[in-house]
């Protein structure tokens, strides 16, 4: 599986992070250009369990995708993975810190095509967008 990990410190308190992250229905604000809609779709709205399904636009190509919270740690640890399609498990994670929280992104995930430079093209291009999703996440919470 490849691994992508991003991590910004956020002059913030965990809680101001934990109020953007653990509200799926979020994700477009910091996301924008990607995810379009996300949908709470199961009776749970937080917690293991809950259920999404995210309507976007994934490098020039419309696409649709459900996932599930397989761990949920208050203020600490959200991670989902992908119930449709290839392969994709993704982890935010929260850490305090002096200056406010540590936020971490991490995605893994098995790509559903074979030749290597595509491989590697869309893993590049994957590692930028997370990098501009965690300062997105970083100015969205700091300007609050």
């Amino acid at each position: 599986m490849a691994h992508i990990e991003k991590t910004v410190e956020i002059k913030a308190p965990v809680e101001k992070v934990w109020a953007l992250i653990s509200n799926a229905e979020r994700i477009p604000e910091w996301a924008e250009g990607y995810a379009e809609k996300v949908t709470i779709t199961s009776k749970q709205l937080r917690g293991v369990g809950a259920t999404t399904h995210e309507i976007g636009v994934a490098f020039g190509k419309p696409y649709e995708k459900d996932f599930v919270a397989t761990e949920w740690v208050d203020k600490e640890k959200i991670v989902f993975e992908n119930v449709t399609g290839w392969p994709w498990k993704g982890s935010w994670i929260m850490k305090p810190t002096k200056e406010g929280t540590l936020f971490t992104y991490t995605v893994d995930f098995d790509l559903p095509f074979e030749a290597e430079r595509l491989k590697e093209v869309f893993r590049k291009r994957y590692e930028e967008l997370l990098e501009k999703w965690v300062q997105n996440i970083k100015s969205i919470v700091e300007k609050k």
